[in-house]
């Protein structure tokens, strides 16, 4: 465990707003967030907008002197706010980050916030200069009107003609998700907004409690294992700070929520502070991805069941209910061209998303896949050999796993063109293309000599 290679980011909004479920700027709410997260030395991204910023701008100035707070731009909902106008998009998100720069000059770089994304929302930002795109949300359908299912999960480069797909090289927008999710959970019971880092969500599911957040740390547990064989794995999470107050102005809650949430994100905060974490600020982590990488950088998550299950109520049926497993341990990945995922024991994809050449973003982009026969197998003790054999089938990205146990082993060969890893000495994942022709792909893995 690699625990620094975890970069923590904790994004609040903080927007004017003139709705129904809310008048003003949560003042309260942002007050209350401020406290618990600067209680821990965790830097705040606060999600601002014209109408908060000279409300806020005392405060957050403070805070960024005192703990590094920083700040992205909430933008205009692109079809609701500017009649899908990419004209009234542009000239409304540069005012709005004028109001930005100037009470906050130290603001360099340019983020936006929204779950609404679309291309022409992407072209806008690069246009303006922007880094990065807050709000994408990870096998999400129909909730908050946000549709994401096919993207994947945490921080990739997106393509501004196809906004839920990673960009083919260097990017000019980092898209990052709402809130971190329970990769295993939400994979397998396809409830992404039950099992996550979002407090009120948790809450009303019953995964969590103000005084018990065993949820929370079996997942946040499962991102830190592995740190192991990622160069860096990105856990962001986010609470609208007008969630955290209940006032005449804002009740999106109740007051047992609010104080039920704060009790949460005050244990939590306890619990991942306790390991050398990164702690940073969104701004700050995608000006890291930037430097660090000419390509989406791929990312493998071993993944397991985080064992606590959510109540059956009113929210947790409400999009027909919310599958409890048990799951099986599952091997997520995805880089710049697929996503592909393995239950423990199969060697073929359980389920594999091809992004080359997808231009429909209504499509969740999954292939079918090939049948995988596994010949010559060989196992002494000091050593383990196959040939994986794929018949014809349609060239694109492809992937193949074999699970044992692999403490002690390395790798001793593999057929040209395959990338290899080994995997938490559980598995060992193979990257490669089809050819468009029957493939054989051969493996060996023999045990490390004594003292090498």
């Amino acid at each position: 465990m690699r625990p620094e290679k975890l970069i923590y980011t904790f994004v609040s909004y903080a927007s004017h707003y003139d709705t129904p479920w809310g008048q003003g700027t949560a003042v309260e709410g942002v007050d209350r967030t401020a406290e618990l997260a600067h209680k821990y030395g965790i830097p705040v991204t606060w999600i601002v907008n014209g109408g908060s910023v000279p409300v806020l701008k005392g405060r957050i100035q403070e805070w960024h002197d005192q703990y590094g707070d920083d700040v992205i731009l909430q933008c205009p909902f692109f079809i609701e706010d500017t009649g899908m106008s990419k004209e009234k998009l542009k000239s409304k998100l540069a005012s709005d980050w004028r109001i930005v720069e100037e009470a906050f000059p130290w603001a360099k770089t340019k983020v936006a916030a929204r779950g609404k994304i679309y291309n022409e929302l992407i072209e806008v930002l690069e246009e303006l200069d922007f880094k990065g795109m807050w709000g994408y949300c990870w096998e999400q359908v129909w909730w908050d009107g946000i549709t994401h299912k096919g993207i994947p999960w945490g921080s990739w480069y997106v393509d501004s003609s196809r906004y839920k797909v990673p960009h083919s090289g260097k990017g000019k927008i980092v898209a990052c998700e709402w809130t971190a999710r329970d990769l295993n959970l939400t994979y397998h019971s396809g409830s992404p907004c039950v099992y996550s880092t979002d407090p009120n969500d948790v809450l009303r599911a019953g995964l969590c409690t103000g005084e018990d957040i065993t949820y929370w740390k079996n997942l946040f547990d499962d991102y830190l294992d592995n740190t192991d064989h990622n160069e860096r794995v990105y856990f962001l999470q986010q609470q609208e700070a007008h969630e955290m107050e209940f006032t005449e102005r804002f009740a999106v809650f109740p007051a047992s929520h609010v104080e039920a949430c704060e009790g949460m994100l005050d244990l939590f905060f306890a619990y991942i502070t306790q390991f050398p974490i990164t702690l940073t600020t969104l701004p700050k982590a995608i000006e890291l991805y930037h430097e660090q990488n000419e390509i989406t950088a791929p990312v493998s998550m071993l993944t397991r069941d985080t064992l606590i299950r959510p109540e059956v109520n009113e929210y947790t049926i409400t999009l027909g209910g919310t599958g409890a497993g048990p799951w099986p341990t599952t091997f997520l990945y995805y880089d710049h061209e697929c996503q592909l995922a393995f239950v423990q024991g199969e060697c073929r994809p359980h389920r594999l998303r091809n992004y080359i050449g997808k231009g429909n973003m209504n499509e969740e982009f999954n292939e079918p896949i090939p049948q995988v026969f596994v010949n010559e197998y060989e196992k002494t003790t000091d050593l383990i050999h196959m040939a994986f054999d794929i018949g014809y089938w349609n060239p694109m990205p492809f992937g193949l796993a074999y699970w044992d146990d692999l403490c002690g082993y390395e790798l001793q060969s593999c057929s040209d063109g395959v990338q290899v890893q080994l995997i938490k000495e559980r598995l060992a994942f193979l990257r490669f293309q089809l050819p468009g022709k029957p493939v054989r792909i051969e493996l060996t893995l023999a045990k490390r000599t004594e003292g090498v």
